[in-house]
């Protein structure tokens, strides 16, 4: 099968997710080995793993699916990556850090 039949079997089956076939599919991808093709493979990992939500990220892996196999402009492709980039989960910020003030309130006076 191809990485676009794949993609599509994965829609078509959402909200279940086939582990075989997201295998086969990051198989392909990994194989291909254009920035594109890792991309989706990266997000194609996560959903499989339920760190990103299948029901934002497969529209979005179908159609760069579609791009890679249809497209050799360089600048679709790489609008492309770009679009699957931002399905990655951001890293927790930090809470923000209360510190004390550098001058002690009862050392402020009025001019």
């Amino acid at each position: 099968m191809t990485a676009e039949a794949l993609i599509t079997r994965l829609v078509q089956e959402a909200p279940e997710l086939d582990l075989g076939v997201i295998a086969e599919l990051r198989d392909q991808l990994d194989r291909d080995g254009t920035p594109l093709a890792l991309a989706i493979s990266r997000v194609v990992a996560l959903v499989g793993e339920r760190q990103v939500d299948p029901a934002i990220a497969l529209p979005a892996l179908a159609e760069a699916c579609a791009t890679l196999a249809a497209s050799r402009d360089p600048s679709a492709l790489e609008a492309a990556r770009y679009q699957i980039d931002t399905l990655l989960p951001v890293a927790e910020r930090p809470a923000s850090v209360i510190t004390a003030p550098d001058v002690a309130l009862d050392q402020v006076r009025r001019r």
